[in-house]
């Protein structure tokens, strides 16, 4: 399954929260996420995320594509 995360710069640590708790459930998973979003998950888990750019930046159009 192809999981994606973008969070509004407010929303980011409920966001790493919420991953944390799914950690288990998303490491078996494709994960995408836009830039900062997606640097933050990696930085507090152990999941590998495909980054794209930063929401303001294109990363939500790229990821719709």
């Amino acid at each position: 399954m192809n999981i994606a995360f973008i969070a509004h710069d407010r929303k980011k640590d409920e966001m790493i929260t919420f991953v944390k708790e799914y950690e288990e459930f998303l490491k078996h998973h494709q994960l995408y996420a836009t830039g900062t979003t997606g640097l933050k998950i990696m930085e507090n888990t152990g999941l590998k995320v495909q980054c794209f750019l930063s929401g303001r930046y294109g990363g939500t159009i790229q990821m719709e594509g």
